[in-house]
This record gives structure tokens, sequence and C-alpha cells, in this order.
């Protein structure tokens, strides 16, 4: 992963990679994710990011302002460091998670019906279009099209799980499934026919081949497969 202290960026083996010029306004970094790939960031203040596959995070080289704002696309988890005089904000597709030190999982890709967050410990508090939602341990919130804040009970190793490399399918419709395959594997996907209307179960490792995959979910759901090259096609 890659450490950001005292403007100075390298691995965190401690190998540089570079410096940023000190000056009262601090610079903005881009970090992104391509398909198949995961990546930790270390923050400015400490903070510790994961960034799950074709993802982005946009954060400053130092923070100087009151509040430490970060920009998500995609997905990922933080590990935020306590600080009460500075929250750690971090806006993403039409919302503001607002914390002071906690854990919290955030999905937010533009291709998925809802932003989803999921704490898993301290407190957040989630704002969209006006309103707010003040989430608890175990609690995960869902805003969808009409920015309304959703709040229900979660599985927070599922919310979780590709943190630890692995995909968990739990009562899953076939292109939130075929969503999360695409976006890891870097493949195109194809509906034959009419959408399989099954839900799909189970649990395999990210480094799994997808034709692996592919098997797990004919097994459990009521779905086809064919690969061609970097397509799937998908039919009842």
């Amino acid at each position: 992963g890659i450490v950001i202290k005292e403007n100075q960026l390298s691995y965190n083996d401690g190998s540089s990679l570079g410096s940023v010029t000190k000056t009262p306004i601090a610079e903005m970094y881009s970090a992104y994710t391509a398909a198949g790939n995961t990546y930790m960031i270390t923050l400015p203040d400490g903070t510790q990011v994961w960034l799950n596959s074709a993802s982005q995070l946009d954060f400053p080289s130092s923070f100087t302002e009151d509040s430490r704002v970060v920009s998500l696309n995609g997905e990922a988890y933080f590990k935020v460091f306590k600080d009460k005089s500075h929250p750690f904000i971090v806006e993403s597709k039409g919302q503001r998670v607002k914390v002071l030190g906690t854990q919290f999982n955030i999905n937010s890709y533009a291709d998925e019906k809802a932003i989803k967050t999921t704490l898993i410990e301290g407190s957040v508090q989630v704002n969209s279009a006006g309103k707010v939602a003040v989430l608890k341990p175990g609690q995960q919130s869902s805003i969808g099209t009409d920015k309304t804040i959703m709040v229900s009970e979660a599985d927070t190793t599922f919310a979780t799980a590709w943190k630890n490399n692995k995909f968990i399918f739990e009562n899953s419709d076939i292109e939130s499934v075929m969503r999360m395959i695409q976006r890891w594997y870097n493949v195109d996907v194809v509906y034959t026919g009419s959408l399989p209307d099954a839900s799909f179960g189970g649990k395999v490792s990210r480094y799994t081949n997808v034709s692996q995959v592919l098997h797990v979910l004919e097994v459990t759901g009521g779905a086809h497969f064919r690969v061609k090259g970097r397509t799937i096609y998908v039919s009842k």
C-alpha cells in the first residue's frame, strides 16, 4: 500500500515514492484500482482505506481544514483515525458520511441501484438531500434514486467479504452477482433471453478461476453460463 505522511509519499515498506511541495493549500491525489485488484492506503492522518476493484479515492496530501474530506467512487472500507476536533467526511454519489473515528464500508459504484454504507464499529452520520441518519454498529443505510435514507440491520460479513478476498452471495439476484464478477475479473456480461429470476447463494475465494465461480452459481441457482473470450453469456 501507499503511506502519505508529512507531505512524503512512500510505500508501506518505507521506500520513497516521491514528495509533495509544502504549500498552504494541500495538493490532491487520486488513487485508482483496476479490475481484479484491491489496494490499501494510509492517509496523512493515519486513517487506513482499503479500495475494492474498479474504485477511485480522491484525497489531499495533508489535512489542513477543520474537517478531513475525501471523495469515493466505487467501494472502500475505512478505518478512521480518531480526531474529535477534525471530523472525517466521505463524499460519494450524492451522500456525505461524517465520522470522528470508526470502521465502516461504503459501496457507491455508479452501476449499483443504491449506495450502501455499513457500520462495523463506532458511529457514523449519513447525509443525503437534507436528510440525516445516524447508524449503530451492524446497521446499513441504503440511498436510492429518490435520495431517501433507508436503515436496516445488516450482515457485516457479507458487506465486507471483498476485503477478505471472498465472494459471498446471499439471496442475491443475477444482476448484482454479475456486476461483482464483471468488476473483479474485467469481463463483459451479456444476457440472452429473459433474466434468470432465481436467488443465488454461496461463498468462494475471489482468487478462484472465473469458470469455477460460475459453476458454483449454476449449482445453487437457475442460471446457465457460456464463456467466450472475455465475455460471459447468461441465460435461464
